[in-house]
């Protein structure tokens, strides 16, 4: 197995070797293309059964069925992602953001401080319980709850948005940890 680097950088994708996507098992690859080959699924197809639980996990998350609207996990994901300093993961979720408000400035500016953006009741609900469950999770309690109720979050939705926030803190540590590079298509010139 060979290193890949990034070419406009002129690193690794990851600090674990990445695959050659040819020499992939046919079900690994069928993951790596369906996510347009790009480096975080890259860099998990070294170990066929950590893509296959993380493309599942990620798919579901994702997938219109969602309880909240995709806008809103979405913003999560940004909030934990940029919380966490995952570069990565920041930069991708502020532009899939950014495609489903229409709105990459307003992406873009949440993702380097929300609270310069204005935000509705609920967006900044969701918001503040993404943050305090990435720095402090002990802290997050029934007042929280009760602000997400009073914002129009169901208890179900609440659950999702709990979901949601933890996954991408489990997301970006294994990102962080591996030093996975963005794609270069999330840096236009």
């Amino acid at each position: 197995m060979t290193t890949v680097l990034d070419a406009a950088i002129g690193q690794p994708l990851s600090r674990l070797p990445v695959p050659d996507v040819a020499a992939l098992p046919d079900d690994v690859r069928k993951i790596v293309d369906a996510h347009h080959r790009e480096n975080w699924v890259r860099s998990l197809s070294l170990n066929g059964e950590t893509v296959h639980r993380f493309a599942g996990y990620f798919e579901s998350l994702f997938s219109p069925r969602g309880r909240l609207p995709l806008q809103e996990r979405e913003l999560i994901a940004v909030i934990v992602s940029a919380a966490n300093g995952c570069g990565l993961c920041t930069v991708h979720h502020t532009r899939a953001l950014g495609d489903v408000l229409d709105d990459h400035a307003r992406a873009q500016r949440i993702a380097l401080d929300d609270h310069l953006v204005p935000l509705s009741k609920r967006e900044r609900a969701l918001a503040d319980l993404a943050r305090k469950i990435t720095q402090s999770p002990k802290a997050v309690g029934e007042k929280d709850f009760a602000t997400l109720r009073d914002a129009g979050l169901s208890d179900a939705d609440i659950l999702e948005a709990v979901e949601t926030s933890a996954w991408f803190n489990h997301t970006n540590r294994i990102f962080i940890s591996l030093g996975v590079v963005p794609d270069d298509k999330f840096f236009p010139a």
